[in-house]
């Protein structure tokens, strides 16, 4: 792992710091998460993560949890930084939205094997998303997905040869009960090359 794909407590800006500062960090973010969001369908929306992200990510837990336990920070630095893109691959975070709970049950029962079900077409290629986690033990999957899509050196320079402009991406969701699929626009594309830079 090479020093821009780890996060340590050297990162972490300090939590009284943080707070002061949080509000123009929180739209700074939004914004900047704005590139790097793609929706899919009115319930699903899928977040590619890279560093900035993930960092944002563990600041907000310590904030919200008030944490000064160097070990629960280290342990939750850990399990975040698992989200970091690694060489040549894309990390994301797959969320399934509803704000009728019945209805997001009874979708999240439907969705189950949505983990063999979603892809990132990159030119003629199409890349088959990795799930962290399967949920065959169950009869539903989770409102949360973490994905990576592992490029091949073919798919890599394809992103780093064409424009944004120039560049095809699209996630392709194809389940028995629930197709989509969305263009990657090239405020979008332009973010990712920069993640693989």
């Amino acid at each position: 792992m090479n020093q821009t794909t780890i996060i340590t407590r050297k990162d972490l800006i300090p939590l009284t710091t943080y707070q002061k500062g949080r509000m123009e960090y929180l739209h700074q973010m939004i914004e900047y998460k704005n590139h790097r969001r793609v929706r899919l369908e009115p319930r699903l929306s899928l977040l590619f993560e890279n560093r900035n992200t993930v960092l944002f990510q563990i600041q907000e837990l310590i904030y919200s949890e008030a944490l000064t336990d160097i070990r629960e920070i280290d342990e939750y630095i850990e399990i975040y930084s698992a989200m970091l893109p690694q060489g040549n691959e894309l990390s994301a975070t797959l969320f399934i939205e509803l704000d009728n709970q019945p209805l997001l049950e009874k979708l999240l029962v439907q969705l189950k094997g949505i983990e063999h079900a979603l892809g990132l077409e990159v030119g003629e290629e199409t890349i088959v998303a990795v799930f962290e986690e399967e949920h065959e033990d169950r009869d539903f999957t989770t409102s949360v997905h973490y994905v990576k899509f592992p490029l091949t050196d073919s798919a890599r320079e394809y992103l780093g040869s064409r424009s944004p402009q120039d560049a095809h991406l699209r996630l392709v969701l194809n389940h028995p009960h629930l197709q989509a699929m969305a263009t990657l626009g090239p405020d979008i594309i332009e973010s990712l090359q920069s993640d693989l830079r």
